[in-house]
């Protein structure tokens, strides 16, 4: 279920109202079966494999708690670790490198016809898969204690705000939420609705009117000319941000109307002065989850330079691969893991501008550190992330290569085949010419529409919180100056509105 379909409205029409009167019990029990509705309504066939992997974790996370011994404490974490992956692994991976291991035999002369799964990628199933393995492993650090109750571990698992395109959520500090009552005050009504008008305008004005020019050039690279190869490119790195920030913003707009809190995963990510700045900003849930539950165990910065290289590197190749099943994520990956190797290499020894942090609500501090031990301290609200010291002109072309840098990654990214992502690296940077009368051609007056509703979302949205270091700053604005704001991105969005859904990136993930 879109979030942007009338289906979800009238979905969330019936679930929020019923959620308000129903007693904290009752309300798990209605998100659970609303979360496997919401979840079922796309991908009914897949709802059993939830259900099972969510089931066999809630008992291997009370045999962990309950056991004295190390090894028994091991043996039921490991157990749980090789289940996940092993099925996100059969279902997302191994038709594509059995077919992979097929086509490299082939060219040697070996023919070799290998049996198929072909039943398609669980919607979703990535992001709840790292939810169950955050859980066992909490559990086993003792940074939670295992849940008792088989609703409040379910609820957390398949909560539909987050359920398909995350944030990724963390055991340590989400699961007590769903273990005790939440409060729906009035001030976290006003801030859910605000960042969901803010998700709904970044998505439809701005993703959605950016995705035509970025798919037309993306699909057509032997054919267009340098120039709108970087207009596609420019676009496409635009689209990409206002869909999946737009996504965040909707889903935790959702939870805080019910009381929730989830992880702030973006955070002007394109106002980054560096690459480690960026993954601070971006995707912060996974970047986070990939550092303390892949990094960290790999050895982290332990053992030397090669080795901490080595591990950076990595962990973001496969973090490329968990994107999806192609050699295409793993360059992405790669790349931006030779980007954090160079990096740090630059920065030295210099360990507290390299540390990563993500943002959780400041409210929420205490709560983590008294339930997460030394890992709540790896987190911080967004007034509290250092920023850069230099002089403005400095962070001004600091923030441009760094973009630069990762719209690079984009290409590999986003395009359809590594021939395409070749092809459209090379026709930035070579001088081909395009034969006349087989060039594209992009339609500059909807562009410059599109152009606007970007400058509005800086204006209103991204400035402002970059500078407050809040998401919800607007909040605190004059009344009139708020409802001519509300007004105008509002009238934008019902503007904007397509009869067709364009479904969300992330939901192929």
């Amino acid at each position: 279920m879109q979030f942007n379909s009338f289906a979800f409205l009238a979905f969330f029409a019936v679930v929020f109202p019923l959620y308000c009167v129903l007693n904290f019990r009752w309300q798990n029990r209605m998100l659970l079966a609303a979360s496997y509705l919401f979840y079922g309504w796309v991908e009914p066939r897949f709802l059993c494999l939830m259900a099972l992997t969510t089931i066999i974790d809630f008992f291997i996370g009370i045999r962990i708690g309950d056991a004295e011994a190390e090894t028994t404490r091991k043996r039921w974490t490991v157990a749980s670790i090789v289940m996940n992956l092993a099925i996100l692994g059969v279902f997302k991976y191994y038709d594509f490198f059995a077919l992979s291991i097929a086509e490299n035999l082939g060219r040697i002369g070996i023919t070799l016809n290998p049996l198929l799964i072909k039943v398609g990628v669980p919607a979703g199933i990535s992001f709840y898969t790292f939810h169950e393995i955050s859980y066992t492993v909490d559990v086993y650090r003792k940074h939670i204690r295992p849940a008792r109750k088989f609703e409040d571990f379910a609820v957390f698992i398949s909560f539909f705000p987050q359920l398909v395109a995350g944030p990724i959520g963390r055991a340590s500090w989400q699961m007590p939420q769903f273990e005790k009552p939440r409060r729906m005050t009035w001030q976290g009504w006003c801030e859910g609705a605000l960042l969901m008008l803010f998700g709904f305008f970044k998505k439809m004005a701005v993703a959605d009117a950016m995705a035509p020019f970025a798919a037309k050039v993306f699909s057509n690279p032997h054919v267009c000319s340098r120039s709108q190869l970087l207009i596609g490119l420019y676009c496409f790195s635009i689209q990409i941000y206002a869909d999946f920030s737009g996504y965040t913003d909707i889903a935790r707009g959702l939870a805080r109307l019910m009381g929730f809190d989830l992880i702030e995963n973006f955070n002007q990510p394109y106002f980054a002065t560096n690459i480690t700045d960026f993954w601070r900003r971006w995707h912060i849930s996974l970047s986070t989850w990939l550092r303390d539950y892949l990094y960290i165990p790999l050895g982290g910065n332990r053992g030397g330079k090669f080795n901490t290289y080595r591990n950076l590197f990595l962990t973001m190749f496969l973090g490329g691969l968990w994107h999806g099943a192609s050699w295409k994520f793993a360059v992405w990956g790669s790349m931006h893991g030779i980007y954090l190797a160079a990096h740090k290499f630059m920065m030295g020894d210099n360990e507290a501008e390299l540390k990563p942090r993500a943002a959780i609500p400041s409210e929420h501090s205490e709560q983590m550190a008294a339930v997460g031990g030394e890992a709540a301290r790896d987190y911080a609200a967004p007034k509290n992330v250092a920023r850069s010291k230099d002089s403005w002109p400095v962070r001004v072309v600091k923030t441009a290569v760094t973009f630069h840098l990762v719209a690079l990654t984009w290409i590999f990214f986003t395009a359809e085949t590594m021939t395409d992502a070749l092809a459209f690296i090379k026709g930035i940077f070579s001088h081909t010419k395009v034969v006349a009368g087989k060039a594209i051609k992009l339609d500059m007056g909807d562009l410059s529409g599109a152009a606007a509703a970007v400058l509005v979302m800086i204006l209103i949205i991204d400035l402002p919180q970059y500078v407050k270091r809040d998401h919800c700053a607007i909040l605190k604005w004059n009344l009139p100056v708020r409802a001519l704001v509300y007004a105008t991105l509002f009238i934008w969005i019902v503007m904007m509105r397509g009869l067709e859904n364009v479904p969300f990136i992330y939901f192929q993930f």
